[in-house]
């Protein structure tokens, strides 16, 4: 089975060698938990080190904003990869006839499948669900969530959804996205002791894979991510 790493230092040993070609991954966490730094990465680190091409939907923030973070981290050479980032903003633009009579998951699956047609792009992100919930309410959440997770499936590339869970929820996604998904990746924030904030991410769910079970610590080193065994609480 052909896979693709993350390239967080340690953490795709945890995935068993990395997440498999053609999935469908959740990453959820609650705000602050750098949910679209870690997706960023991944697509980042795969067009720096395999070629593979990627497309950053945004419908939070703006491409200004969202470049400038990426920059923060340390990925001054994006504009000379094969990564490609769009905010709703531009989407908005280029679809504003159809944003009256649409909507707005319909005018995104359009989107992506032109695009995908287009420029063969081997990895997706979306970020994130909660704000696509905003721009289109589901009528029937259930049926319209499968179309879509089936559609993004069918695309034969690697899509990261962004999912963003409320302080305080017990649930890590807003509908059936966990058991539409082929696997989840979960970011926390743990309080380690009386003084420290660890962030933490666990691989809860990876179809067709051994992955290991349980929490890491998530750090950036400036340059990248890394994973670290939790020692203690």
């Amino acid at each position: 089975m052909n896979k693709i790493k993350t390239y967080i230092d340690g953490f795709d040993e945890v995935l068993d060698g990395g997440i498999p070609e053609g999935h469908v991954v959740l990453i959820c966490g609650t705000p602050g938990t750098m949910k679209t730094s870690v997706a960023y990465s991944i697509m980042y680190e795969n067009a720096k080190n395999d070629g593979r091409k990627g497309l950053y939907i945004s419908l939070e923030e703006s491409y200004e904003g969202l470049k400038g973070a990426m920059l923060d981290l340390n990925m001054a050479d994006i504009d000379q990869l094969p990564v490609f980032m769009i905010d709703v903003g531009r989407i908005r633009k280029a679809h504003a006839e159809q944003e009256l009579s649409k909507g707005w998951l319909e005018i995104l699956t359009n989107y992506i499948q032109k695009r995908v047609e287009a420029d063969e792009f081997d990895i997706i992100v979306i970020d994130s669900m909660a704000a696509l919930y905003s721009l289109s309410p589901l009528k029937n959440p259930r049926a319209d969530l499968f179309h879509f997770m089936r559609f993004l499936k069918e695309l034969n590339t690697n899509v990261f959804l962004i999912s963003e869970i409320s302080h305080g929820s017990t649930s890590l996604v807003a509908n059936d996205e966990d058991f539409l998904a082929d696997g989840i990746i979960h970011l926390t924030m743990h309080e380690a002791g009386e003084s420290d904030v660890q962030l933490r991410i666990n691989c809860i769910k990876m179809r067709r894979t051994k992955h290991q079970r349980g929490w890491y610590r998530l750090m950036h080193t400036g340059k990248k991510f890394t994973v670290t065994p939790i020692i203690s609480d």
